[in-house]
């Protein structure tokens, strides 16, 4: 069926998959830059802080954060805690934000990501959340 050409391009081309899946594989082993696993990530719902109006604005602190897994073999049970951390980062953020009227309005990123990681140790107990991503923070009107 197919010629001598072709045996050998069919030849040539299994060759490069299977070195291609073992580098993979090598890299892997060596500690290389791998992709890092969804399941290391744990990803909370938006918090939404409602803040002091300016004038007749009313205004809002949105912040969406996602917990760092130290061993992805932890994340049911860091799920499994989730409403304790939420309950306790939203009286928090509650403290600190909504009836601030001095500026800054927003305590800095590094505070608010410093007393989360504390209430998620608290929550979950050491060496099982690695850090706390901030992947949104925002504030402005209500929509």
């Amino acid at each position: 069926m197919f010629g001598s050409v072709g045996k050998l391009i069919c030849a040539m081309a299994v060759c490069l998959v299977l070195a291609a899946s073992g580098g993979a594989a090598n890299a892997a082993a060596k500690g290389g830059k791998a992709r890092l696993s969804a399941n290391q990530f744990v990803t909370l719902m938006p918090f939404n802080i409602p803040m002091m109006p300016v004038k007749e604005e009313k205004r809002q602190f949105t912040l969406v954060v996602a917990l760092e897994l130290e061993d992805e073999d932890e994340r049911d049970y860091v799920r499994s805690r989730l409403p304790v951390i939420r309950s306790k980062t939203y009286d928090m953020l509650f403290r600190l934000i909504a009836y601030r009227r001095q500026e800054p309005l927003i305590p800095s990123t590094a505070l608010i990501k410093a007393k989360m990681m504390d209430i998620t140790t608290q929550a979950v107990g050491p060496h099982k959340v690695a850090s706390i991503i901030v992947q949104q923070v925002y504030h402005g009107r209500t929509p």
